[in-house]
């Protein structure tokens, strides 16, 4: 039995546990991104979208939840101060095993809450058929 047994409802354990290696590597890329002399707001832009993709796949590979992909932006600012929350965590004169942990953990439902917050799939937002808010149709008010 692992030191440190996950537990998983749904998926495949081994899976899951790698997607939050892959979670921990993108915060950590995140945080890294927005600092030193390579920082630019491109380079934090695709970091920030590759942390999205993989709180995806990160909650997916838990298993519990259905929700699909779209493009437009949940609740992301918990998101990020997640992720700098767990590099942070891992450094300093407090850092130490419960603190790394504990940065994880946050960082973990950081990845739920924002993948719970984005629209559902089904959803589609309702578009009126009145040709006075069709664009083009050459009508004026």
């Amino acid at each position: 039995m692992p030191l440190q047994p996950r537990a998983v409802s749904g998926g495949d354990p081994h899976a899951a546990g790698r997607a939050r290696q892959r979670l921990k590597l993108a915060a950590i890329g995140y945080v890294g991104s927005r600092h030193g002399v390579d920082a630019d707001p491109d380079l934090s832009r695709a970091a920030l979208a590759l942390l999205c993709q993989i709180a995806h796949e990160f909650v997916e590979s838990l298993g519990t939840m259905r929700k699909k992909r779209r493009d437009r932006e949940g609740h992301i600012e918990p998101l990020k101060l997640a992720a700098i929350a767990y590099a942070s965590a891992r450094h300093g004169i407090d850092a130490d095993v419960g603190m790394s942990r504990e940065g994880l953990a946050l960082l973990c439902q950081g990845a739920i809450s924002y993948v719970e917050s984005l629209p559902d799939e089904e959803v589609a937002p309702k578009r009126t058929a009145d040709p006075r808010f069709q664009i083009g149709t050459g009508m004026q008010r």
